[in-house]
């Protein structure tokens, strides 16, 4: 099966970010003058995944539009409201057969190492039939990283709760992952000192 794989990155970008005051994906921190979103997709371009970005119709030009030209993201497009089963389902049922394997990677953790990523790609080719969750101390992080086949032909409007529960019901396996690296853990709800909505004069190469 690992021969067959085909590994997407699947950017979960579709909250209104009240708290943080922009959307999330254009926040800029102070360490880096690139948008969050593009801190995410570097990442995992950087691993050979190519990119699914989940986000509302109403956010979808001004992340576009944030990107490098280079990137050519799948989109898929999901109004606002609910919770993560829906942004997963949506890009599963954009991807279909496209892809085998789905690393659902929220926007606002932008900090995870490519070491980091490159444990869970190991644990996932050791188990691929199994849910991958990077745990940092007590806690479940991201990216997780999940086979795609027991989601497919799901409606996403009929789940607006949280990916763990629909994971939950499945009975996939799920197994947890001890990872050095607390970026996992670490999402910018607020926004940090110093971070500023990102500012851009038109994609860039």
């Amino acid at each position: 099966m690992n021969g067959d794989r085909r590994d997407w990155a699947v950017i979960l970008a579709r909250g209104e970010s009240r708290r943080m005051g922009a959307p999330k994906g254009l926040v800029v921190l102070p360490d880096d003058p690139r948008p969050l979103l593009n801190r995410v997709a570097a990442l995992h371009e950087a691993g050979g995944r190519p990119l699914c970005i989940v986000t509302t119709p109403a956010l979808a030009a001004a992340y576009a539009g944030a990107l490098p030209r280079r990137l050519r993201p799948v989109w898929a497009l999901h109004p606002a409201g609910g919770d993560t089963a829906a942004s997963v389902l949506a890009a599963v049922a954009r991807l279909g057969d496209r892809a085998t394997h789905l690393w659902l990677h929220p926007v606002d953790v932008p900090l995870v190492a490519a070491a980091t990523c490159d444990l869970l790609a190991a644990a996932s080719r050791r188990e691929p039939r199994a849910v991958i969750v990077p745990v940092f101390g007590p806690d479940r992080g991201h990216p997780v990283v999940a086979p795609l086949a027991p989601w497919l032909g799901r409606d996403p409007g009929d789940h607006d709760g949280p990916m763990r529960d629909l994971i939950d019901a499945s009975g996939v396996p799920v197994r947890r992952l001890p990872v050095d690296d607390a970026a996992v853990v670490r999402d910018f709800d607020r926004p940090p000192a110093g971070a500023a909505p990102g500012t851009h004069g038109g994609a860039t190469d």
